[in-house]
Parts: C-alpha cells; sequence; structure tokens
C-alpha cells in the first residue's frame, strides 16, 4: 500500500510497504520493493556480474515508465501526463544520477534506481551531483562517502565506482526528501539544475506549465529568487496572476516605494520614518512597493510569499530584472490615475519603464518634502489599512468577500472580527488567514475550500479514504473547511482536492473542530 504524507506540487513523500519514498533501488541486490517493480539492469552490468542479477517481473502497484525520448521536452511532458492521470507510486528506471534525482523528484517520481550508476562504473565514470569524471582525470577524489575513503580495499576501479557512484545518487534522493519535508526542495532543484544544460531546460519546462500543477500557495519556508529561473518559480507566478486578479485599491493615487529587508515591510526602519515624516500626508494613499522580483500592494504585504522572501542586495538592476518588475508594475499602474515615485536607482529605472509600457506620467519626488507636497496635491480616499488587509487576503486566499467590523492584536498579528466574534486571524507562519465560526461556516455553504467527510469523529488528522467529496481548488498547505452532518471543522490540506478520496494517506490535519453539522 502506498500513502502519501506530504505533497507539492508533483512531488511527494510517501510510504510504499514500508519503505519512505522517494527512494533509490539498488539494482545489484533484491531490495524492500523487489517484488513490486521490474527491474532490468543496463545489459554492460548484467555481463560484468552476472550474479547479482535475477529477472524480477511482477505486477503491483508501482507504475514504470520507460522514457524512450532523451529530450527535455519529451521527458518532461510524458512525466506530467503520467502524473496528472495516475496517482501510483511512479518508478522511471535508468535514468536518475546524482544531479538530476532532485529534479526527477521535483516532476514527482517517487522510485529511481541506480543503473546509471553502474553504467558509468562501467565505463570508468565518477559520478557527483555536479557532473561526472573520469575516474583516471583525477588525481584526488572530491567525495568523502564510505567508499572513497575505502577506495584501496577495493578489487577494481569497477566495483569501486559502482559502490561511489550508487552512494552519490542515493545521498542526493535522501537530501530531496528532507528538503520535500521541509518545504525548500525547489532550492535544490535550481542549484543541480544550473550544471547541466539539459536539467536548466527541464526546470524551465515545468514551470511553464506549473499554473495547472498542484503547487504549494503558502508555505512555511522562505523563498529566496536569486537567479532568472526562480523568477519563474510557481510560487512566484502564482502571486502576479492572483495578485493582478484581485488587487482593487480605495485610491486613485498610487505611492511607489522601494522594498525593504525586513518583512513585513511595515515593520522595517525605512518604512516606518516613510510613514512618521509624512504623517497625514499619506492617509487615503495606496502604497505599492517594489522589489525584484515582486510588486507588492501593502496591502498583501502580510500574504505568501511577500511575507516571506529574501533577494540579494547589492543595488544593481540587471536588464532583464528591470523588465520583468516593470512589465508587472504596469499592470498594477493601470489601476490608477495618478502615480508619484519616492525611488532611486534601480527601483527609479523600473518604475520609468513601467510608466511608458502603462501609458502613465509618474511624479518623481527626490525628498520628504517634496513628497509630501505631491501627496497633499493627489486625490484621495479615506480607508482602514488593517480592513483593506483582511480584504484582500481573504480575496487572495478564498475568492470570497466576508464583512468584519473590528480588527485587534499588534501587527502583524492581527485578529478580524464580525459581531464581537472572532472569524480570522493572519497566519504568520504561512502568510495567510486561519479562519474561525462564521467564516469556515460561509465558505461551507459557498462549496469554497470544502471537505465533506464521512460520519466519523476527527481526532487530528483525516485520511483520504474519509472524504467524500473535495473542492479541486485545494492545494497542499491551504486552509480548508471540513464537515459531515454533525461536526465541521477549520483544518490544513495535505494533499490537492482532486486527489482527496482517490488515494491513500493524509488528507487533511485539524486544526480545530466545531459540533454541529453544515
Amino acid at each position: 500500500m502506498f500513502r502519501i504524507e506530504k505533497q507539492d506540487g508533483l512531488a511527494r513523500l510517501g510510504e510504499l510497504n514500508g519503505v519512505i519514498t522517494p527512494h533509490m533501488i539498488d539494482l545489484r541486490s533484491p531490495g524492500e520493493l523487489a517484488d513490486l517493480v521490474e527491474r532490468r539492469p543496463p545489459e554492460v552490468a548484467r555481463e560484468l556480474m552476472p550474479e547479482a542479477y535475477e529477472a524480477l517481473v511482477r505486477e503491483g502497484e508501482v507504475r514504470k515508465l520507460v522514457l524512450t525520448s532523451q529530450l527535455p521536452r519529451g521527458l518532461v511532458e510524458r512525466i506530467v501526463s503520467f502524473k496528472k492521470s495516475d496517482p501510483s507510486p511512479l518508478y522511471l528506471p535508468s535514468l536518475a544520477t546524482p544531479q538530476n534525482a532532485s529534479l526527477l523528484i521535483y516532476l514527482g517520481t517517487d522510485i529511481v534506481d541506480n543503473a546509471i550508476a553502474l553504467r558509468s562504473a562501467a565505463e570508468g565514470v565518477y559520478l557527483t551531483e555536479s557532473g561526472s569524471f573520469n575516474l583516471s582525470s583525477l588525481n584526488e577524489l572530491p567525495c568523502g562517502c564510505r567508499a572513497c575513503e575505502s577506495r584501496d580495499d577495493y578489487d577494481s576501479d569497477f566495483h569501486f565506482l559502482a559502490d561511489h557512484n550508487t552512494i552519490a545518487i542515493e545521498r542526493e534522493v535522501r537530501l530531496a526528501r528532507a528538503m520535500l519535508k521541509a518545504e525548500r526542495l525547489r532550492e535544490l532543484v535550481e542549484v543541480r539544475a544550473k550544471a547541466n544544460p539539459e536539467t536548466t531546460a527541464m526546470l524551465r519546462i515545468i514551470d511553464s506549465s506549473s499554473r495547472d500543477l498542484p503547487f504549494a500557495r503558502f508555505r512555511r519556508s522562505k523563498v529566496y529568487p536569486t537567479s532568472e529561473d526562480s523568477f519563474a518559480r510557481p510560487e512566484i507566478a502564482y502571486y502576479f496572476e492572483r495578485m493582478l486578479e484581485i488587487y482593487s485599491p480605495r485610491s486613485p493615487t498610487a505611492l511607489l516605494i522601494p522594498c525593504s529587508a525586513r518583512k513585513p515591510y511595515s515593520l522595517s526602519k525605512t518604512h516606518r520614518e516613510l510613514r512618521s515624516r509624512l504623517g497625514r500626508a499619506i492617509r487615503g494613499v495606496n502604497e505599492v512597493i517594489i522589489s525584484s522580483p515582486f510588486v507588492a500592494p501593502r496591502e498583501l504585504e502580510l500574504t505568501y510569499p511577500i511575507l516571506s522572501y529574501d533577494t540579494p542586495t547589492t543595488g544593481m538592476w540587471s536588464e532583464w530584472e528591470v523588465q520583468f518588475v516593470a512589465e508587472r508594475l504596469a499592470e498594477t499602474l493601470t489601476r490608477f490615475e495618478s502615480v508619484v515615485a519616492f525611488l532611486h536607482g534601480g527601483y527609479r529605472r523600473v518604475a520609468e519603464k513601467a510608466g511608458e509600457i502603462a501609458g502613465k506620467d509618474i511624479a518623481f519626488v527626490e525628498d520628504y518634502g517634496e513628497l509630501r507636497k505631491a501627496l497633499e496635491r493627489s486625490g484621495k480616499v479615506e480607508f482602514d489599512l488593517y480592513h483593506e488587509i483582511f480584504r484582500h487576503m481573504l480575496s487572495y486566499q478564498f475568492g470570497v468577500e466576508f464583512e468584519v467590523d473590528g480588527v485587534r492584536g499588534r501587527y502583524p498579528n492581527l485578529e478580524f472580527f464580525s459581531r464581537g466574534e472572532r472569524v480570522a486571524r493572519v497566519d504568520v507562519r504561512y502568510g495567510n488567514l486561519d479562519i474561525y465560526g462564521k467564516l469556515a461556516e460561509f465558505l461551507v455553504e459557498q462549496g469554497i475550500y470544502a471537505v465533506r467527510i464521512d460520519e466519523f469523529d476527527v481526532k487530528g488528522t483525516i485520511f483520504s479514504r474519509g472524504v467524500i467529496e473535495a473542492d479541486e481548488r485545494i492545494r497542499p498547505n491551504d486552509v480548508v473547511v471540513y464537515y459531515s452532518s454533525s461536526i465541521f471543522g477549520v483544518g490544513q490540506a495535505v494533499i490537492p482536492g482532486s486527489l482527496m478520496g482517490e488515494v491513500d494517506g493524509k488528507a487533511v490535519v485539524s486544526r480545530r473542530k466545531y459540533r454541529g453539522g453544515v
């Protein structure tokens, strides 16, 4: 039986017959999964070590995907097509290397093997996560694995390389598992993919189709957009798509300001000084913060990934960065009648380019005195920022409107109330709203982010087989409402809503339950 313990996009942690996946099968000896998969070792390894192989052809719940195409697009399209149609454990034979194993896992592979490790050993090739080397060209071994430390004990280079290469793949699989659990697999994938043109291409191809894949929208980990490929990661692409869909400023005037190292921006020294020195002049104006690679309305600064990212700060902007941010800022500027900018350096270049794209005249000011006068002359609409934060976060997360009449708590730990009852709070761990009572009931009534379960009492974890139906918009880590005829409650999704009730494993982790069905 295959049980899913955690999922993000196509990658997942699971357990298959007591074996933790993702997992590497060593083709030289029967492994824990030998009775579930078809193992066909490369012919060169069979000839060199015939005693290590036994033909095992069994049918089980594991699905084997033999990839005939070696072109990056063909590989990715075959894997993604398979994952969309079949939630079974996926075994990709004869494909994994230390350098691409994390990417294969990111694409949804549950089981790999050491076929290439053995083939490479027969060819005298030493594998690492950064690439491959001819053993004869190495004056010293760059790896400190147990095989390298005891190389003199081996009777042949083949047996040494077979052990080393296998250890290198297995070590990468273990690292990918740990990074997936910590919600940081993407960072590992980006580092590894850069070492090879084919894996770089594969990552870019999967990013181009990420909109239809169940990547988490909210995470506990930080985002590190450190390269152009980082800018295309699913969380960033989703943020811009969703922000531009739901952003509805109250004021006709936008104030463009630079980002800060500290998050949320409002707690940074520079942003506190800005608001303090402008005083009443900033009231009734919508602030839009510029960074690389983000454009962040103040109303969404507590939303992931704006709340949880870190980027290199050098003061130098590449032309590509300027163009990327400017195009997205331009779409935001179309929502305003007038724009005032308090920007310098690369930030100003972004705003100038955005103004050209959007056909907007931007009033650039150099000091606080000028800025105060420019804002005092601009059109304004008074609004409550905390209420606007709730309105935008709710729309971003659930796509609904819900009235609140009270806000409590110390920023950023805000709590929102309706008629004296708490209905939501900002969860700064994930950059989203945790919900309560009336708001949870409202979502169930609307059928939004709702999970209908069978008639049982919820103790903590709701397993997939206990789900009758679930909103297919649900992604891993989403806040959801579960319900039956006797109870309802709020929880956090573990797997996509489309898989709930279809696979084994965890579906929802309950946070709180209420008696009385909805």
